[in-house]
């Protein structure tokens, strides 16, 4: 660093390599708590001997972005997908290979972006349903009720395959669930979630086997999940879960 002027000037005398990790975004703050989990679950199920062999990862949690149910429900969508359209730019300008966009009502927004951002992302909705044709078991469907009205799955092409192994909650218990997502969001009650999602796969009368994470918030729960012995394990597909256990494949597309 030289001083000229009286002002510091920095040098760019740094000539290392640039490491050879391709680089993942993450869309996030859909909430906060959920996609810094995302963050930790991918370095967790991507085992490394020393840093430099981490995956490259960029995470933008912003926050400051309109609730996407409300926006779906009152019809003021361009907001939010002007809001999405600059949050995929910035990840294509940083460099960014593939992007997760950590929220799965804004998936919804995603036919509203320029094509080349839409194709730069995962879909977690297709990476599901993916899995649920591969289990050919019946599984609980739990979204918050902007992903369900909105019929986000449904828009999927792998939905008519997958949708006879796929059961909705009734709408009590849908209700019931949109509050324990908030209540997620805001607080990380992730107890009482994981208490909720057993009660409705064991005890709700649906005939399923387990539940898909079909909103993201619902990963703090299937980590809370993975503290308990095997045999005692609630079964759910997690798309974010999906992508940390596929990443090397994901990225390389």
């Amino acid at each position: 660093m030289d001083n000229a002027g009286g002002q510091h000037v920095l040098k760019d005398s740094w000539n290392a390599p640039v490491a050879p990790q391709a680089l993942l975004g993450i869309v996030g703050g859909m909430g906060p708590l959920a996609s810094a989990e995302f963050l930790k679950t991918l370095y967790e199920e991507n085992r490394f001997e020393v840093e430099q062999e981490a995956p490259a990862c960029l995470l933008l949690s912003d926050p400051n972005v309109p609730d996407r149910t409300d926006a779906i429900v009152r019809g003021e969508e361009e907001p939010v997908t002007r809001w999405l359209e600059f949050s995929l730019r910035r990840m294509q300008n940083l460099g960014a290979r593939r992007v997760v966009i950590a929220c799965i009502t804004m998936h919804h927004f995603l036919n509203r972006v320029s094509a080349p951002l839409r194709d730069l992302t995962v879909s977690l909705v297709d990476l599901a349903l993916d899995e649920v044709i591969a289990s050919g078991e019946r599984w609980l469907l739990l979204t918050s009720r902007g992903t369900r009205n909105a019929g986000i799955f449904e828009r999927s092409e792998r939905w008519r395959q997958a949708a006879p192994y796929l059961v909705w909650p009734s709408e009590k218990d849908q209700d019931e669930l949109h509050g324990a997502i908030y209540r997620l969001k805001k607080h990380g009650e992730v107890a009482q979630a994981a208490e909720l999602c057993a009660r409705l796969v064991h005890e709700g009368g649906y005939g399923v086997n387990g539940f898909i994470a079909g909103c993201t918030e619902f990963h703090l729960v299937t980590k809370h999940l993975q503290l308990k012995p095997a045999p005692e394990r609630l079964r759910s597909i997690d798309p974010l879960f999906l992508v940390a256990n596929r990443m090397s494949t994901l990225i390389s597309r």
